[in-house]
């Protein structure tokens, strides 16, 4: 399978403790960097909508801000509601810039 690594910004747009919507191929991601690593997840909570990238960081969760659900930001896993769990993307810096890897179509 084939690398689909995509360019979304540069590593200074996002500091520490924050997040960030990023809309690249079609797909809307929340990219965030926390306790110094980066992560990209689904942006749309599956529980009722919300942009996750409007919501904040708690440790290892970004929360929703409509409901409050938590969802782990290295796997996606929702333990408030694991049937609302979201996808998480491999993410890279490549120097100066933030990558994603999204799937195939």
């Amino acid at each position: 399978m084939a690398e689909n690594w995509k360019d979304v910004f540069a590593l200074e747009n996002i500091p520490e403790g924050e997040v960030r919507a990023v809309r690249t191929d079609g797909a809307v991601l929340c990219i965030g960097v926390a306790d110094g690593e980066l992560f990209a997840v689904d942006d749309e909570c599956p529980h009722a909508g919300g942009s996750l990238s409007e919501g904040m960081l708690d440790g290892d969760q970004v929360i929703c801000p409509l409901h409050a659900y938590g969802f782990e930001i290295r796997t996606g896993h929702c333990p408030d509601d694991p049937s609302c769990s979201i996808r998480s993307y491999a993410i890279r810096r490549q120097g100066n810039k933030i990558q994603v890897q999204l799937p195939e179509n």
